[in-house]
């Protein structure tokens, strides 16, 4: 279900949904700025981590499509 979400937000977005670059000025909403890991929930990071999210389970769709078994 996952990757079949992540293809279909790539078909609507294209490379926007999983690559598109975050503006700068996310990084001082929420959280004061530090990496994902020490502040989870400031803007910048939660948009990151849903690109990453995206960008696997594209990944992962591919994989399944072409039958290559995911690693």
């Amino acid at each position: 279900m996952r990757e079949e979400l992540c293809h279909f937000l790539f078909t609507v977005f294209d490379h926007r949904i999983c690559c598109g670059k975050i503006p700068e000025w996310t990084a001082h909403v929420g959280q004061p700025w530090d990496t994902y890991d020490v502040a989870p929930w400031n803007l910048y990071n939660v948009l990151w981590r849903t690109q990453h999210w995206i960008l696997n389970g594209i990944e992962m769709y591919e994989n399944k499509r072409n039958g290559e078994r995911s690693t």
